[in-house]
């Protein structure tokens, strides 16, 4: 299962972090993975392209990919992270709870 954490403080993200393996296919074929992964890089290369706010993308050894938004979000960053979440929601209402995890944590 993907896991996908978003973490907000005072209403607002200042973390993304993507972990885990859908399943849903044989690696190389996870439609599933792909879309995810799609989904977060896109959204990382939005923010840093068309947004002034600073961010920190990273993908680990262990295949976890963070997000740390280092500067504030802004009203435009907040709303390609909302992008995000309305993706992978999507992929949750169609592929179902199995192979997907939304998490929001306040911290």
């Amino acid at each position: 299962m993907i896991s996908v954490n978003f973490y907000k403080q005072n209403d607002k993200v200042v973390k993304i972090e993507c972990y885990g393996h859908a399943e849903y296919d044989d690696y190389g074929k996870d439609i599933i993975c792909s879309a995810v992964s799609a989904l977060v890089i896109n959204c990382a290369n939005s923010i840093e392209n068309f947004t002034d706010d600073l961010i920190l993308s990273e993908t680990h050894e262990d295949q976890t990919t963070e997000i740390l938004i280092k500067s504030g979000c802004s009203h435009d960053t907040d709303l390609l992270v909302k992008s995000l979440e309305l993706g992978l929601r999507g992929i949750v209402n169609t592929y179902g709870k199995k192979f997907l995890k939304i998490s929001m944590k306040e911290v």
